[in-house]
This record gives C-alpha cells, structure tokens and sequence, in this order.
C-alpha cells in the first residue's frame, strides 16, 4: 500500500504554513508610515540578529552597498556587503522550494526562475508570502531577446520572499525574508544588486552549467559568461575536504558508545571507530541531549563520511542544508544523502525523500522526485530502519515517525513517542509537532519545551520563537 503517497488534510509542508500562520505569538503590531500592516518589534528583532552577523564579520551597519547571489541548483542566496570597495560575505540563506528547471526564464507561466543581473524595484510589506522584494525582471536583456525571438508575454512578479513556496520566485522563509526586508528598507533598494545564476559559476565552468540546460537559446552562452564575470568579484573558498566526499566506498556502522554520550562517542572516534563519530555529529549537529555545536558536529561527520561510515555521510548532508554559511548546498546534499541511501543507511534515504517532497531539488541525476521515486526512497529506509527504540534505536525511530506522518500519523505517534521515552530530543520534538496538528496545544507546547530543555534548538524555535530563539548555524569552517 503507498501509504505515504497522501497526506491527510494536505501536504506535511502545507501543515506547516498552516501552523506557521497561526502560531501562538502575539507581537506589538505598531507599522512604520511606510510600511503600514508590517509589524514594527517583528522587523527590529530581525534587524537586530542581522546586526550581530555583521558585527561578528567586523562591518558596519547598514553597508553602503549590498549584493544577492542566488544560485538555484545550490538552493542558496547568499549576502555580501560592500563597506568601502571590497565585498564580504556575510551569510546564506536556503532557498526553500525551486521551481521549474534550471535555465532562464522565457515566457509567462512557464513556472522559471529567471537568471541574469537584477536590481530591487520595490519592497511589498503586504506581500501573500509574508514579504517581499521585487526584482526589476523583464530587464533590458531579457526585454531585448524577447524582441529577437518574437517573445512578448515575458511574464513579471519575480520576488524574494518568505514562505516555501514558488511559481518562479526565490522563496527563503519568514524568518530570512525579515532580515533582507529589514536590510532594505533600513539602506534604501537603490544599492542593492541582485545575480541569479543557475549553478554557482565561481566553481563551475560555463559549458557544465550549460549541459544542465534543455533547449538552451543561442544567447545562453553570453549570459553565463556575463553572470561568471559578474560573481567573480565574490570569492569563496572551496572546501577540499568536501569536495572528496562522499566515498567510493562506505556501509553503514554499529557504533559502540553509550546511547545519546557525546563524550563518549567522540572519546571512541578519536580512538578510530568511524561509527562513534557519526553518532558523535548528530548529537552535535541537532543538539539531542548536549549543547548544539556545528563546529564540531562538521568534523565528526567528514571524518565518519571520509572513513566510509553511511550514516555520518547522510548525516553530513543534513549539516549542509542549516549552515548559514558559505557551505549551504542542497545539491551537495542530496549527492551524499543517495550515496549513503545506496550504502544502506535507512537516514540517508529518509533525507533524500524529503529533499523531493519539500521540493528542494531541480531534476538532476541524483534523484528524479516523482511521486514513484519518493515511495520507493520511503519503503527502502523504513526497511533499513531498526523499530527497536531503545538505545541508538531512539534515533531510527525518530526518522521512522518523519516518514509515517505523511500518511499515518497514529504509527508516526507510536514511533515518535518510544523515540521520546527512550531519550531522544528530536522524537519529542517530532511528537509536538504531531500533537500541534491535531490542536493539541498544550502537549505540543510541553513536549517542546521538553525537547529545547535537552539541547533540541529546533523545538526552541517552535511557536513563533515565543519558547526560545534559536542560535545560528554556522560551520566555522565554512568561511
């Protein structure tokens, strides 16, 4: 039976607009004249996690100038700040949904992202999706190669805003949306640039790019180039140590430190027990019962990955998609979440199938996302899973309740709640949330707090943030 095939009520996704929209978080709702219907101590808060960031880089705020990158294939955009000539870098944010395929937009309704050199035209306080900042797209070019090609429904409307959904739009959530939106509307849209490019061209050749691209138009070539030229003056580092990942060869290990001990298991990975590191990552990584530490939860997972341990592999993937640094990559991530998938690790294939229902993924050799394809990634890693949720099982269990949320959410009860009595944080979390879903406030609100108490930063930011805000997640080596 595809019983995952279906979510009742809709979408797990749309259950989280859902829930989003009427979170339990009353706020002062003073507008600023110009943007009335925005919510003043909302925007200030923003503002104010993004004037940290800066601060933390040694720039001052607001920047004389300022640029956007949006690579789609990577699911990032990124911010660089201009104080005086030289442009720093100075966090990411996840794109969170694509739309279409990658390769320009064309015409209306054909669903495209456009790529190419944008400015801001305006800022939308009364946008659908929270907020918005327009693009200035059709531009120049874009007007002109309609006119060559005989195109003049070029289509309109492109925005960055928040929510997670898109017909064309750079979707990045509530919470990135207020800090760009704050940016703009504190320094004026005047000096902020905006580049939309299909892959990131600082590591990727124009001729790959290109190959990425059905039916590419004659032009495409120049555009590419022009885009390539246009990023360069944006350096990012390479990391080397991940672009050797994942292995050729890795399987799935059976770490011997005690259940939910971080101490222990990074003690027995420094002694060489690749599966002691893996487990060490994730209890790092997500904060399951010690402090959140992204740092080190990198350096347990590619020493895991690189030792051929699957789990640490598909674990490392997950790292990628919550940096908000330069190493956000849901592309990267989705490559080592099916090597670990294919190694036999249960996690990995859970990863994969919710980088294809939330819709993260451009079409792509690593996973083609259709509804068949996400059952099958589904019944492959409730198969590898173990149901005993004792010990390390705590955490099978867990991502065995994610599965089965979509579709049945009584065995995704069951699960949730062993996985929560058994000492894992995230099943707590994950068992709220179910709770949530069905109105039941209050055990979802205890069950949170119970989770941000062991360390969970996701279930801190539960409810609007109103429990607890949580820290952001950069991998110090992410530069």
């Amino acid at each position: 039976m595809r019983r995952w095939a279906t979510v009742r009520k809709g979408s797990r996704a749309r259950a989280i607009r859902l829930l989003a929209a009427t979170a339990v978080a009353i706020v002062a709702t003073l507008p600023r004249p110009a943007d009335a219907g925005l919510a003043t101590a909302d925007l200030a808060r923003a503002e104010q996690r993004l004037v940290r960031v800066f601060h933390q880089h040694g720039l001052a705020y607001p920047p004389r100038a300022a640029t956007l990158i949006a690579l789609k294939n990577e699911g990032r955009l990124e911010l660089w700040a201009d104080d005086g000539g030289k442009s720093t870098f100075v966090r990411s944010y996840l794109v969170r949904a694509t739309s279409g395929r990658l390769g320009p937009k064309l015409r209306q309704g054909d669903l495209q992202v456009p790529e190419g050199l944008y400015r801001v035209s305006a800022l939308n306080p009364r946008s659908r999706f929270h907020l918005a900042l327009r693009l200035d797209y059709p531009n120049d070019f874009d007007r002109a190669r309609g006119d060559e090609e005989g195109r003049t429904l070029l289509g309109g409307d492109i925005m960055i805003h928040g929510d997670r959904v898109s017909t064309g739009c750079l979707p990045i959530g509530d919470a990135a949306i207020e800090e760009v939106y704050a940016l703009a509307s504190t320094m004026g849209i005047e000096p902020i640039s905006v580049i939309v490019a299909p892959v990131d061209l600082r590591r990727t050749d124009v001729s790959t790019a290109l190959a990425r691209v059905e039916r590419a138009p004659h032009w495409l070539p120049g555009l590419y180039a022009e885009l390539a030229r246009a990023m360069a003056p944006f350096p990012l580092a390479a990391s080397a140590e991940l672009q050797a990942l994942p292995p050729r060869k890795q399987a799935p290990g059976k770490a011997s430190c005690r259940a939910y001990d971080a101490a222990d298991c990074e003690r027995r990975c420094r002694a060489g027990e690749a599966a002691s590191c893996a487990r060490a990552g994730v209890l790092f990584r997500d904060g399951r019962g010690t402090p959140r530490d992204p740092g080190r939860a990198w350096s347990m997972l590619t020493t895991a990955c690189k030792r051929g341990d699957a789990t640490g592999c598909g674990a490392l993937g997950d790292l990628l998609l919550a940096d908000d640094g330069a190493l956000r990559d849901t592309s990267r991530a989705a490559l080592l979440a099916k090597s670990a998938c294919d190694a036999g690790d249960g996690h990995g294939c859970a990863t994969l199938a919710r980088l294809c229902t939330d819709k993260l993924l451009y079409p792509s050799a690593t996973a083609a996302c259709d509804r068949d394809e996400v059952d099958r990634l589904r019944r492959r890693a409730v198969a590898k899973l173990g149901r005993r949720c004792t010990g390390w099982g705590a955490y099978d269990c867990f991502t065995l309740s994610t599965i089965y949320a979509d579709g049945d959410p009584d065995t995704a009860r069951l699960f949730a709640r062993m996985s929560c009595q058994a000492g894992d944080p995230g099943g707590c979390d994950e068992l709220g949330f179910l709770h949530q879903l069905d109105g039941e406030v209050a055990q979802a609100r205890a069950l949170y707090e119970k989770a941000c108490g062991a360390g969970y930063t996701r279930a801190c930011g539960r409810f609007g943030g109103t429990i607890a805000a949580a820290p952001q997640t950069t991998v110090a080596s992410g530069g």
